[in-house]
């Protein structure tokens, strides 16, 4: 089996996994919002958030670490396929990270109309974890541009930034 097929097959479990799971928790979804007795059961909050939406907010939760996970192991598997730009498993990792907020931004909304008070805090802390993670993809982006660059257009890869500094110091080329 060659090193590529082996990646390949790497990266197969971890997408099948993500498969399966988003599949079935999708259908858990459809069923929860469809059961009466979801329908029929009335308020958690008194006039703010039904039991049918505090169960959907469980299963998107369940979801939502169904891709933390998926994002762990396509960062263990970049980082294994692509050992030569080593930042490409975190940036990738930190999309789906990224994309897992912008959904339980959405999907946790109604616990904002439930408990007013913590608006500021549901608001400020996405607003936070989105820039840090952007921040993040941005300078590994910045840093790592050149050996992308190359890896895209099949070239030699440059040496790494401390390598290439390491091999331009003065004081480091006369020993």
């Amino acid at each position: 089996m060659t090193s590529r097929s082996k990646a390949d097959a790497q990266m197969a479990r971890p997408a099948t996994t993500l498969g399966i799971g988003v599949a079935g928790l999708v259908i858990v979804r459809l069923i929860v919002q469809s059961l009466p007795m979801f329908q029929e059961a009335g308020w958690m909050v008194k006039g703010k958030l039904t039991v049918v939406a505090a169960a959907v907010i469980v299963v998107d939760a369940m979801l939502i670490s169904i891709l933390v996970g998926f994002a762990i192991q396509l960062r263990a598997c970049l980082l294994h396929r692509f050992a030569e730009i080593p930042a490409l498993g975190t940036m990738a990792s930190s999309i789906v990270i990224l994309i897992c907020a912008a959904i339980a931004y959405t999907d946790f909304k109604p616990l904002t109309l439930a408990w007013p008070s913590i608006k500021g805090l549901y608001l400020w802390s996405f607003f936070v974890l989105a820039a840090i993670l952007l921040v993040q993809i941005t300078v590994l982006l910045y840093q790592n541009k050149d050996r992308i660059a190359a890896l895209i257009l099949r070239q030699p890869l440059p040496p790494a930034t401390d390598e290439h500094s390491k091999a331009h110091d003065p004081v480091l080329a006369v020993r």
